[in-house]
């Protein structure tokens, strides 16, 4: 199951979001689909909007950023454009996501985010190449490539993955609901 909609939010918006988000402290994370590990297959940076305690594996402290405020109406514009029943409180993670683009693109980790129930609200902060792939079966079955303004919805036990970008940076805001 996946979906996806273009101009989620105004353009005027869009370039808000993609001038804040440009200038976060990002943190450095060797690899972006497995976190803190020894391969350094995908490294790229990461900034945490938003993480419930229960999913933080560090101090079991909630993390809320002071920029999730310029997220949230993002969000709640998702939200509705998806029709998904949520609010805010169904939100368990939030974080950008930037990778450097690469001499030859290359499709990075297959992963899940988590393994029960949940959704990823995938949101695109700039136009580049690098596509969003999904699987079924093991099997490529879409590649979506990343436009700002465009939004992926899909159940997040979907094994999915990010390839690398040649053209410039790719930063994406990953959701977990």
């Amino acid at each position: 199951m996946y979906k996806v909609v273009d101009n989620v939010i105004s353009e005027r918006y869009s370039q808000f979001l993609f001038d804040r988000v440009a200038n976060l402290p990002w943190t450095f994370v060797p690899n972006l689909s497995y976190g803190q590990s020894d391969n350094y297959n995908s490294a790229g940076f990461s900034y945490s909007f938003y993480l419930h305690q229960n999913y933080n594996q560090k101090t079991k402290e909630t993390i809320a950023s002071q920029e999730y405020d310029y997220v949230i109406p993002l969000l709640l514009e998702g939200f509705d454009k998806f029709n998904l029943n949520v609010g805010l409180e169904n939100v368990f993670r939030c974080r950008a996501r930037l990778t450097l683009n690469r001499e030859q693109t290359r499709i990075e980790d297959k992963h899940i985010d988590y393994n029960f129930p949940h959704l990823v609200f995938l949101y695109y902060i700039n136009t580049t190449d690098g596509n969003t792939v999904l699987y079924e079966n093991n099997q490529i079955v879409e590649q979506i490539s990343p436009k700002r303004g465009r939004c992926v919805l899909f159940d997040g036990r979907m094994l999915h993955a990010s390839s690398s970008s040649t053209l410039s940076p790719r930063i994406v805001l990953n959701t977990n609901i």
